[in-house]
């Protein structure tokens, strides 16, 4: 201890203070680095402007993909609408084939989370299709103009979509079936070692009802697996035929 003007200062107390304060915040930045690692630490990498078939095409927007279907001369189908507001990637990606805003004829969100729905206004022109389920949680992100059930099949130009619910990340979860690819959202994801991997616990409403889910939608997709090429993913790189779902199903 010091004194200065007569007030005796207690040094040493104030640097423990620090000492153990300091501590906190290390321990604290240790934790989300866990969090953030046990989350998506073992992703495997989403690539920019890859062709999963012809036809469709992913956009890398930041930690999120959005995907680009063809649906007929200069007009496209997304799968979300990313996590820019400013639809930054998305528009690059119409620019590099010729095409604008307005060339997005369908918006199928696979859920209401705003990394996949920022950019949706940017597309004033796009009929939105969401499970009904999802519809409160999408909220005034974007009117959904198609409230889908669970089974529909949607035409968009020469563009043929199926729709399948799978509550469990949200409660109106849905993967799409389109040109042979299944878009899951964020229900599921591929990991590094080309497994396919359940709903990140920490972000799912429920994860033991998205992995029921996951098991439903591969027997009820089973006697269709030759037309399954891809399966293709919000938060990872795509996983090629239908053998990992199945393998995940009889797995979990």
């Amino acid at each position: 201890m010091f004194e200065s003007d007569g007030v005796r200062v207690r040094a040493l107390p104030m640097k423990r203070a620090l000492k153990w304060a300091a501590v906190g915040v290390l321990l604290l930045l240790i934790a989300a680095g866990s969090v953030w690692y046990s989350a998506f630490g073992n992703n495997s990498a989403i690539v920019d402007g890859q062709q999963l078939v012809p036809g469709v095409e992913t956009v890398k927007d930041g930690f999120v993909s959005v995907f680009v279907l063809d649906a007929g001369p200069r007009q496209v189908a997304l799968i979300d609408a990313g996590n820019d507001a400013s639809g930054k990637a998305i528009l690059a990606a119409l620019a590099r084939r010729g095409l604008t805003a307005g060339s997005v004829a369908a918006i199928f969100l696979t859920h209401g989370h705003g990394d996949h729905t920022a950019a949706c206004k940017l597309f004033p022109d796009a009929q939105v299709y969401a499970l009904e389920s999802e519809v409160a949680l999408i909220g005034d992100a974007i009117k959904v103009t198609h409230p889908l059930k669970d089974g529909d099949a949607s035409d968009v130009g020469d563009l043929h979509v199926e729709t399948f619910a799978v509550p469990g990340h949200t409660p109106g979860s849905a993967v799409y079936l389109a040109r042979g690819v299944l878009f899951f959202g964020d229900s599921a994801g591929a990991s590094k070692d080309g497994a396919m991997m359940k709903a990140v616990r920490l972000f799912s409403k429920d994860s033991g009802q998205d992995v029921a889910s996951l098991k439903a939608l591969a027997a009820r997709l089973q006697p269709r697996s030759p037309e399954i090429t891809t399966l293709a993913f919000a938060h990872t790189g795509p996983l090629v035929g239908f053998q990992p779902l199945a393998t995940f199903a009889s797995s979990h």
